[in-house]
């Protein structure tokens, strides 16, 4: 498998982005993370109003930031997002957005830091694909942002949203036990969040309820993209998976699931009534744990007991 990566590599927390030696890694099975967990939250002044009484104070408030995904030269995309795991990140997009069927079809992902015309570093990655995966990328060079609070803004057409994506196939079964204790969890998952309160998480897994992988950021979409790429890039089988998502299941987050074949989708809060109709259509069982009971929307055979 040819799968060349280019990056930058944060070696000290201290050092910026144009301080970092330029690495070439290929198929890289660890997780190289661009920032220092420090960087990922920056400290702001606020006022607070209790008891009849104004006072200062100090909060730390997740960063965002931009990434722009460049495909084939031809088209741009442009991502918020908090910037850790950006590689997972990048790799999770492209196969979300169903650019390429694995990702054995990257030839080439190029991350690094960029001046704008601003002045100002961002983040780039110039991604190589087939040639002949490019119609499924609308040609006209035409900019789609996607903030952390929508995975689906700016898609070209609606319709579209499911090409090439198939029922998930798969015969195991798993434990509610497990699947309503989890919860209690995941603060372990989430130290951004427990340091900001601003940030989603996105668990990985497997059926004894072990995590194996998870991934924090501004939005759910993004976290969801980063556990999907640490699977492929470590080549992990997704068929015996539970994602655990901190927000809501909406239908680009079935979506994206169904894309990667994890058969189970537990959400904190209740779903959107397109992700339960998206989930009965592509055999996912949909469960969410909100606070106040359970409910399984699809798929039920897949709960031990059923």
């Amino acid at each position: 498998m040819t799968f060349g990566f280019i990056y930058y590599m944060i070696h000290n927390s201290e050092m910026s982005l144009t301080d970092a030696p330029l690495v070439s890694v290929g198929f890289l099975l660890n997780t190289v993370r661009i920032m220092s967990f420090n960087h990922l939250f920056k400290s702001f002044h606020s006022f607070s109003y209790s008891g009849g009484k104004i006072s200062p104070e100090t909060n730390d408030l997740i960063v965002e930031t931009p990434i722009e995904i460049i495909i084939n030269q031809k088209r741009r995309l442009l991502i918020m997002f908090t910037p850790e795991r950006v590689k997972e990140l990048v790799v999770g997009f492209v196969f979300t957005e169903g650019l390429i069927e694995n990702v054995g079809e990257i030839e080439e992902c190029v991350i690094s830091s960029v001046l704008n015309g601003r002045g100002e570093q961002v983040l780039e990655a110039r991604v190589r694909i087939p040639s002949h995966r490019m119609g499924m990328v609308q040609q006209e060079n035409k900019g789609r942002v996607s903030y952390s609070s929508c995975g689906i803004c700016g898609t070209d057409n609606y319709y579209n949203l499911g090409t090439g994506i198939g029922r998930v196939k798969s015969r195991h079964q798993f434990s509610m036990d497990l699947l309503q204790a989890f919860p209690r969890r995941l603060k372990a998952f989430q130290p951004l969040y427990n340091r900001t309160g601003g940030a989603h998480a996105a668990v990985l897994a497997d059926s004894e309820g072990n995590s194996v992988f998870h991934c924090e950021d501004m939005g759910r979409h993004n976290a969801l993209d980063k556990v999907i790429g640490c699977a492929l890039i470590n080549e992990i089988a997704c068929d015996d998976k539970i994602l655990f998502s901190s927000g809501r299941a909406s239908l680009e987050m079935i979506l994206k699931t169904a894309r990667v074949g994890i058969p189970v989708f537990v959400a904190m809060s209740r779903p959107t009534s397109r992700a339960v109709e998206a989930a009965k259509f592509y055999n996912i069982t949909l469960v969410d744990v909100a606070k106040g009971g359970n409910r399984i929307y699809s798929h039920v055979r897949r709960i031990k007991g059923f």
